[in-house]
């Protein structure tokens, strides 16, 4: 993701999930069938199942088809049933790709929706899950979560070096310094076993733009329509950031981090990661040592992404009052307190977020979570977000490799992402 890249799922065990969703039944016959279209991990395939089901209990002539796909697949699926008039009724849409979407005709201006007799209200919901998905003085997805990122810490590697536990109050200063501590090669081989961090270029929302943002930069300027990550502040702080790979060496580098499979948390060889806060279902299958997350280390201001996926409507839906009353449970209060339970995601209704059902006493860094959210951003989404995120990506990928210095990477990057933007997003 882009954003949402740490919400990939295996695409072997997704697609054997089709077969289960899209199988009818003889009791199904006669029933109105609404698509439902989203990606997801393995874990949020069967908690989505059981929250689906409810909805067809209270709805007993309807029947909703899920149709899975990962995160790759799911928007060349999605493209081409655009094309030929024939996409799912609901479509689960997150801020790199509605701009886009919205912009072609393809989605439901929700405006009268929300605002009938049958409608929700939107102050039910933290401000940033709605932003993302409310411009053109329209709303075109109705929230139904709403995430941040945070510093996932190892417990065990921080005690075995006797480094103190991240604070949630804490600088780039002590994260710096806790990072160069935590680094070790135990055996003496050259070869480093633990590192104190992965400083990625990957994901602009899991991975760097909060240091951009922390050091008082931007990437793109109030109005969305130039790119600024090439003035000093942001390249500042990308030097930083990239240092930790390139300088230090607190951080594997790209072929180093690559052996270390999709999340190099999880092998227990790294003290901390960023990551997004639907992580924390997979990282409670971890056995092999305790975790728990605090928030970014802040510098001259204290910020982190915000994100959320909220569930839009088809233009071209046959079905679409049932269509609206399906993406209306996806963010009804009761919907929302059965996502809190599953740990997939913080729910997008404030009151649920902060109720026990979310906060479960299980792991302090949630409540960081939360807290993040309200001081949070919303990344710059706009037309063409996701191809001049990859623009960046790429000039990223050459420092990390060595082969810019970043501020001429950052020079070559604004000019792509201004002829993105100036283009409207098609170039």
């Amino acid at each position: 993701m882009p954003a949402l890249f740490h919400r990939i799922s295996q695409s072997a065990l997704l697609i054997g999930s089709l077969a289960l969703f899209g199988c009818g039944s003889d009791a199904d016959a006669g029933k109105t069938v609404i698509r439902y279209a989203r990606w997801g991990t393995p874990e949020e395939i069967t908690a989505e199942k059981e929250l689906i089901r409810l909805f067809e209990s209270r709805n007993p002539g309807v029947k909703v088809e899920i149709e899975f796909a990962s995160w790759s697949e799911y928007w060349n699926k999605l493209q081409a049933q655009m094309a030929a008039g024939s996409a799912p009724d609901v479509i689960l849409m997150g801020g790199t790709h509605i701009h886009d979407y919205a912009k072609r005709g393809q989605l439901v201006n929700l405006n009268d929706y929300a605002g009938g007799t049958d409608g929700i209200q939107l102050s039910d919901y933290y401000d940033a899950s709605v932003e993302v998905f409310k411009f053109d003085d329209a709303l075109w997805a109705v929230p139904r979560d709403c995430n941040t990122i945070g510093i996932y810490y190892n417990k065990a590697l921080f005690d075995k070096y006797g480094v103190p536990y991240p604070k949630p109050d804490w600088t780039w200063e002590d994260f710096h310094a806790k990072a160069k501590a935590l680094t070790h090669d135990d055996d003496g081989d050259g070869r480093i076993d633990s590192y104190g961090y992965l400083a990625s270029f990957e994901s602009m929302e899991v991975h760097w733009v909060s240091w951009v943002w922390q050091n008082g930069g931007g990437v793109l300027n109030k109005t969305r329509d130039k790119c600024i990550i090439n003035e000093p502040a942001a390249v500042e702080a990308l030097e930083f950031f990239s240092g930790l790979v390139l300088r230090d060496k607190v951080s594997p580098d790209t072929a180093q981090a690559s052996t270390f499979g999709s999340n190099m948390f999880l092998t227990g060889r790294l003290a901390m990661s960023s990551e997004g806060s639907w992580m924390v279902k997979t990282f409670n299958e971890i056995e092999s040592f305790q975790w728990d997350a605090v928030p970014l280390p802040r510098h001259k201001e204290s910020v982190s992404p915000v994100n959320g996926l909220g569930n839009s409507i088809y233009s071209k839906s046959k079905h679409k009052e049932l269509a609206w009353k399906l993406a209306k449970f996806l963010g009804s209060r009761e919907y929302q307190e059965n996502l809190a339970k599953t740990g997939t995601s913080v729910p997008a209704m404030k009151a649920v977020a902060n109720s026990p059902i979310y906060l479960d006493g299980k792991m302090e860094g949630k409540k960081y979570f939360l807290e993040s959210i309200e001081r949070g951003r919303v990344q710059d989404f706009t037309l063409g977000f996701h191809r001049w995120e990859a623009a960046i990506r790429g000039q990223l990928e050459l420092v990390w490799l060595g082969r810019k210095d970043m501020q001429t990477a950052m020079n070559d990057a604004a000019k792509e992402v201004d002829g993105i933007l100036a283009a409207g997003g098609e170039k």
